[in-house]
């Protein structure tokens, strides 16, 4: 168990370290970036200039970054727009073709999906693959929290202070203040102001 510990340990600082190069090239071919912005040196990337960062946020290695300009011979135009105070956990994926919008404040767990778009299969004779992209957007309110492992996709947004649970799938809008679970993802929860709790949403009452 030492061992092991001391092994993450001499990982992180190497990456800490690593970070203070890497910080500047990242300023260098982002679209912006804040200060005190953490980008892990162990990410992936495509199209970084179509990438905003705001401030004080923080981009856990293993996420991938896509901005996709092409794809099967079509063309677009992504913006992927991270607010500040955001951060981004291990191992995500923000796969883009048009625009995924974060706000301030957001906290994206590890190993979340978020992509704006999806593949169509309207030709079966046709591999997945090789069919296009139908794009949507992306927008996530300011304070909202998307569990580990969710997976959000489409033309969706999720409003302020919203919660995705742990291994949800998204692909219809969230209100603000309220709580999604599941598969597909259902209001369970909603935040009454009056009362200043979050009350459980019956079935009957979705």
């Amino acid at each position: 168990m030492t061992s092991i510990i001391r092994l993450l340990f001499e990982k992180a600082r190497f990456e800490s370290l690593l970070a203070i190069p890497y910080g500047w090239i990242y300023r260098q071919v982002l679209r912006s970036m804040g200060s005190a912005t953490f980008v892990s040196p162990f990410i992936q990337a495509l199209g970084l200039d179509c990438v905003s960062l705001g401030s004080r946020s923080r981009i856990s290695r293993n996420t991938r970054l896509l901005a996709l300009k092409n794809y099967a011979g079509q063309t677009f135009t992504p913006h992927i727009s991270i607010g500040d105070n955001v951060s981004i956990g291990f191992g995500c994926t923000l796969s883009c073709v048009r625009r995924i919008q974060i706000g301030d404040d957001v906290t994206i767990g590890d190993n979340v999906y978020i992509a704006d778009s999806h593949h169509d299969y309207a030709n079966p004779t046709l591999s997945i693959l090789d069919q296009p992209l139908l794009p949507g957007q992306i927008s996530i309110g300011q304070g909202a929290w998307v569990g580990y492992g969710a997976f959000v996709a489409g033309d969706v947004s999720l409003g302020e202070h919203s919660v995705v649970g742990a291994n949800s799938v998204v692909t219809r809008s969230v209100p603000a203040y309220t709580v999604v679970a599941g598969v597909p993802a259902r209001p369970v929860k909603r935040f009454d102001h009056e009362t200043g709790k979050w009350i459980r949403i019956s079935a009957g009452s979705q």
